[in-house]
């Protein structure tokens, strides 16, 4: 009886977590609509996407699970919401900790809200040599977030398990001209479009 109570849950969760996501991307979209994609307009995305990702108990690690043990990837991306021409975009990161990525943009103009566990978001500057220097950092907890414009750049660190909604103006996989930082070169190179994604919209 355990087992048909839990699926039951997961069930109505789903539904839930739906019927939320729907509402918030038609908010977002007329936030988008109302103005050119700009700072404040990608702050007000944000604001709106952390009041999404108050409702907790529709984005758990138990349900959108991370990676299992000896996987190598350390994070699953959900897919929650995307339109037919691939804008407004919108996914859950599960995340097992062991993160971290290397300076880059996205593009698009991007938003990273927490639902449960901590994520540091450090901001960038380019220099006039093409290297970049840090101007910020942000932690990105339940009820907070960041808003970045697509030649903004930011890296994003975790040390535990972590949940955060992305939201971004065209989807991760339509994203070929992404670039980053090498450390190491010095150079900057092409992020590859993502792919580790599930879709979780049903």
């Amino acid at each position: 009886m355990r087992v048909t109570v839990a699926a039951g849950a997961i069930v109505d969760a789903m539904i839930d977590r739906h019927d939320a996501v729907v509402e918030a991307m038609d908010d977002i979209r007329r936030i988008e609509a109302a103005a050119e994609p700009n700072r404040y307009t990608v702050e007000q995305i944000r604001d709106r996407l952390v009041e999404l990702a108050a409702n907790t108990h529709l984005f758990s690690l138990e349900d959108l699970t991370p990676p299992g043990p000896g996987q190598e990837a350390n994070s699953v991306l959900y897919r929650l919401a995307e339109d037919p021409d691939h804008r407004f975009a919108l996914y859950a990161n599960a995340s097992d900790g062991e993160v971290s990525t290397p300076a880059h943009n996205h593009t698009t103009w991007a938003v990273v809200v927490g639902v449960s566990g901590s994520e540091l978001n450090r901001f960038y500057q380019q220099t006039d040599d093409g290297g970049i220097v840090e101007s910020g950092q942000h932690l990105v907890e339940p009820g907070t977030g960041v808003a970045m414009l697509g030649d903004d750049l930011h890296s994003i660190h975790l040390e535990l398990p972590a949940m955060n909604l992305h939201c971004y103006g065209l989807a991760l996989e339509q994203l070929h001209d992404r670039r980053y930082y090498h450390n190491g070169s010095g150079e900057w190179r092409t992020f590859p479009a993502s792919s580790n994604i599930v879709d979780a919209r049903g």
